[in-house]
């Protein structure tokens, strides 16, 4: 039986946070567990987002939202807000007893304590845009993240690799299932980048979700990952494509899910690209590509 939530007065912005996400999840009926196995993350880290005692970072919100069937970039604002208030925020105590009556915390509602929350946000994005310019610069593969280009067309003969099985986490390569092989399982969900993300389209037009290229620095592989609302109508195709020796590594899924991935392909023979589409009883839907990085 699970541990029960301590109850959550919304007296700092992480707690009034916290409380929507603990509403998200209780409105899909996940528990902890299922939820962790959809969001990649481990399960003491989703039920740390969710205690209130600090905000969460964007990487887990994302997860965690996406997980439940809701686009992360509604909650993006909320979770900067959030950011950039708690450093007004009282830190969190934990109580041994019931705690004394206390006057809420008042809305920042002053001209002069707008503005400053406003330049805190300006801020907040602007550390977030240096942070990201620094992880790109500091993923060990050959090619740098930063001088990612386009990825060529294809010509000549490439070479399909069949999936390896089972994957081996001591010597994690080419055509490996990514979470099988420990390159992207909750245990190390959190060190994963995202080097890309383009959308992906249904035969008709309407975006059905998000392609992104997923890289893990420690095994110095990257794979594709789809995130929409599957079915088992619609079969989704990922495969990754590795430009420098003409090797691509395909994969498909079809089922309910809100995301999918394919194999993976290591980086250090140079850049790997992801291509993906969704087939349904309409058609084929066009074919999403990222950046070769």
């Amino acid at each position: 039986m699970g541990r029960r939530q301590k109850p959550l007065g919304g007296s700092t912005e992480a707690e009034r946070f916290a409380l929507r996400l603990r509403e998200l999840r209780a409105g899909r009926n996940f528990t902890i567990r299922r939820l962790a196995d959809k969001a990649g993350y481990a399960p003491s880290t989703l039920s740390k987002a969710e205690s209130g005692d600090q905000l969460p970072s964007w990487e887990v919100t994302e997860a965690f939202v996406q997980a439940c069937g809701e686009d992360p970039a509604t909650w993006r604002s909320s979770w900067l807000v959030a950011d950039a208030a708690r450093v007004q925020d009282p830190p969190a105590a934990e109580s041994t007893g019931p705690a004394p009556a206390a006057e809420p915390v008042p809305p920042v509602r002053s001209p002069a304590n707008r503005l400053r929350l406003y330049a805190l946000i300006g801020a907040a994005l602007v550390i977030v845009g240096i942070v990201g310019v620094l992880i790109r610069a500091l993923i060990p593969d050959e090619q740098p993240a930063s001088s990612a280009t386009s990825p060529p067309t294809k010509t000549g003969e490439w070479r399909e690799l069949a999936e390896v099985l089972p994957p081996d986490p001591d010597d994690p390569g080419d055509g490996m299932d990514p979470i099988r092989a420990e390159c992207g399982s909750p245990a190390v969900a959190a060190t994963v980048i995202t080097l890309d993300d383009v959308s992906v389209r249904l035969p008709q037009g309407t975006e059905f979700g998000r392609l992104r290229l997923r890289h893990q620095p420690a095994c110095r592989a990257s794979w594709g990952q789809v995130l929409g609302p599957h079915g088992s109508d619609r079969v989704v195709h990922i495969a990754v494509y590795r430009s420098a020796d003409q090797v691509f590594a395909p994969s498909s899924f079809s089922g309910q899910d809100v995301s999918s991935y394919g194999n993976m392909l290591t980086t250090t023979s140079g850049c790997v690209y992801a291509e993906a589409y969704v087939r349904t009883p309409q058609g084929d839907g066009p074919i999403a590509r990222t950046r070769c990085a």
